[in-house]
C-alpha cells in the first residue's frame, strides 16, 4: 500500500522535467520529487531563471509562438505538464483565449516536440487537468469512466486540453491525467479567498451552498503526481470526502471561532461582479476518489477537518 511518505523511499531514481513548475501544484511537488532522489528541471516562459534553486536545470518555451528548447528533452524519463493560466479571474476574450491556449498550445507542442524526437527517451506523460469536466449535479458522482461532458467554458477547455494530452498515447509508454478538483493549500488555490472573509466574520457561500465541493490538500494532490510515477492513469485529483459548500465555509468559520451570520451570495449578485466566472461558484461536483484508492493510494487528510486544522489560520507558521 502507498503512503504519502513511500515515494521518498522509491528506488527508481527518474530524470523528470516540469512545465508550469512556478505555479501552486509545480513549487509544491518540486520538493516532494527532489527529496525521492529524482532529477528535476523545468520548462519556463520567464527570461530570469531566479525563481528556481541554482542547481535546477532551466530551459526556455514559448508555446504561444512554438518555441521549445530542444535540450530540454534530454535524458528525461518522464514529463509533468502543469503549465496553464489562471481560470479564476474574470473572463474576458483575452483571458479566455489565455486560460485555453495556454493548455492546449503548451500541450501540442510538448508533444508534438516528443514525435519529432525519434531519440527521446520520455515514458511516461502525466498532465494535469480538472473535474471542471463534469456537469453541475447535485445527485451524481463521477468517476474517471464518466463520458458527460458539461456545457460550459470550463469542460470546453478541459476537453480540449485532454484531447492534446491523449495524442501522447501512441508516442509514450503511459500516459496519465490527475482531474484537479478544489485545491486547499496556504499559498493559494481556493482557500485563501475563502478564509480570509470568514476570518473576519465575513464568511458567505454561494446560492444555496448545497453545491458539492470536491476538495483536496495541496500536499495529497502533490503525493498523488508522485504516485502517478509508478502507477498510471487518469485520476480525480480529490479526496474521499467531498462537502457542500456550506459545509466548508462553516468548517473554516469554526477553526477561526468567528459566527457565520451571512446568507448565501445570490447569483445575480456575483455574475454582476465576476461576469460569466461566476456560474462556476454555483456549480456542483461531487467526484469520486476511489480509483487511485483502489490502486492503494492513502490520503494523509482524507477529512475536511484534518486539512483546515493542518492549513488554517493562515497567519500560523510551520
Amino acid at each position: 500500500m502507498y503512503t504519502p511518505s513511500d515515494v521518498h523511499l522509491q528506488k527508481k531514481r527518474m530524470r523528470i522535467l516540469i512545465s508550469g513548475a512556478s505555479g501552486l501544484v509545480g513549487k509544491a511537488l518540486m520538493p516532494i520529487l527532489e527529496q525521492a532522489g529524482h532529477h528535476v528541471s523545468v520548462l519556463t516562459t520567464r527570461t530570469n531563471s531566479a525563481a528556481f534553486a541554482s542547481d535546477t536545470a532551466v530551459f526556455h518555451w514559448n508555446p504561444e509562438k512554438g518555441i521549445l528548447d530542444s535540450n530540454a528533452l534530454n535524458d528525461i524519463d518522464v514529463i509533468i505538464s502543469l503549465a496553464g493560466a489562471k481560470i479564476a479571474q474574470r473572463w474576458t476574450s483575452k483571458s479566455t483565449k489565455s486560460i485555453l491556449e495556454s493548455r492546449v498550445l503548451g500541450t501540442r507542442l510538448l508533444v508534438n516536440a516528443l514525435r519529432i524526437n525519434q531519440k527521446h527517451r520520455v515514458a511516461h506523460f502525466i498532465s494535469a487537468s480538472a473535474i471542471g469536466i463534469y456537469p453541475s449535479s447535485f445527485t451524481n458522482r463521477y468517476t474517471e469512466s464518466n463520458t458527460d461532458v458539461a456545457k460550459s467554458f470550463p469542460a470546453e477547455v478541459v476537453r480540449a486540453w485532454e484531447a492534446e494530452v491523449d495524442k501522447a498515447n501512441d508516442i509514450v509508454a503511459h500516459v496519465s491525467k490527475i482531474r484537479i478538483g478544489l485545491v486547499l493549500a496556504r499559498e493559494g488555490g481556493a482557500l485563501l479567498p475563502l478564509a480570509i472573509p470568514t476570518s473576519l466574520g465575513l464568511g458567505a457561500w454561494f446560492g444555496s451552498g448545497k453545491q458539492w465541493q470536491s476538495w483536496i490538500h495541496i500536499r495529497d494532490l502533490v503525493h498523488l503526481f508522485a504516485f502517478s510515477l509508478q502507477h498510471p492513469g487518469t485520476y480525480n485529483g480529490v479526496s474521499p470526502h467531498p462537502v457542500s459548500q456550506k459545509t466548508l465555509v462553516k468548517a473554516i468559520a469554526k477553526i477561526y471561532r468567528v459566527p457565520q451570520w451571512l446568507p448565501g451570495a445570490p447569483k445575480r449578485v456575483i455574475k454582476t461582479i465576476m461576469g460569466d466566472m461566476g456560474e462556476v461558484l454555483f456549480d456542483s461536483i461531487h467526484a469520486s476518489s476511489a480509483t487511485v484508492e483502489n490502486q492503494g493510494f492513502i490520503f494523509k487528510y482524507p477529512l475536511l477537518e484534518d486539512a483546515l486544522n493542518d492549513l488554517l489560520p493562515l497567519r500560523r507558521k510551520k
